[in-house]
């Protein structure tokens, strides 16, 4: 082992509520390739709330950042652990996609694409990862978002039942991430939101509704969000 990862094992702040991100981020912005390998050789399916659970989040991020310029490298990789068990391990997915967009957000839009026909977590990570107002400066970057976010909020169109654990997480992902897209695009964004309530379904309501709460909206346009939750409540 080396004085690297028994410094990340030693001071993640696992087990307990949070892992030290500040740790993390600066671990996977200056280690090397043989490091962050190194990490992932603590990867096992039933990692939780550990100090090596931490140990591997790093190295995914680490990764990412290393093959900022080469995401085909990894992006099968990246997809099978956006369902692992461990939420931790699923956040560190996104947050390594998000590094890679800081450099080019095109490049990858283009690989997350084939994850839109996947399973409801490889859909949570797209959500996740592409709703960070970094990446959505550009409005054109900002609409291609919003268009994808429309796509995977259509999926609950059908589904009157109870949803399964994994579709509560991407339900609860979306119920934050249209508000982050919209206030960066308002003209589409609104556009589209408001055709959302045109469905006659509790999930995707839910997901409108969580979303009107989120302070971002209230600051970009109060009115909008008044009146739409009228609309709701009729």
């Amino acid at each position: 082992m080396t004085e690297k990862i028994k410094n990340l094992l030693e001071n993640s702040g696992l087990p307990g509520p949070r892992g030290n991100l500040g740790l993390m981020y600066s671990f996977a912005k200056n280690a090397s390739l043989d490091d962050f390998n190194e990490c992932l050789l603590y990867y096992k399916d039933d990692l939780h709330n550990s100090p090596e659970e931490f140990v591997v989040m790093c190295g995914i991020v680490g990764l990412c950042i290393y093959n900022k310029n080469n995401i085909e490298s990894i992006i099968t990789y990246l997809r099978k652990l956006s369902s692992h068990k461990s939420w931790r391990l699923r956040e560190a997915v996104a947050m390594g996609l998000q590094e890679i967009g800081v450099y080019n957000i095109n490049y990858v839009l283009t690989n997350l694409k084939p994850w839109i026909s996947g399973n409801d977590l490889e859909k949570r990570a797209i959500v996740a990862a592409l709703c960070e107002p970094k990446l959505l400066k550009d409005k054109n970057v900002a609409l291609e978002v919003l268009l994808i976010l429309f796509e995977i909020t259509m999926n609950f169109k059908n589904i009157n039942c109870k949803l399964s654990d994994n579709q509560k997480s991407l339900q609860k992902t979306l119920g934050y991430g249209w508000s982050v897209a919209i206030v960066n695009h308002s003209v589409e964004g609104k556009k589209l939101f408001e055709e959302l309530l045109t469905y006659e379904n509790r999930h995707i309501k839910w997901i409108v509704n969580e979303n009107l709460k989120k302070k971002r909206l209230q600051v970009m346009d109060k009115n909008w969000v008044d009146n739409l939750q009228l609309l709701i409540k009729e």
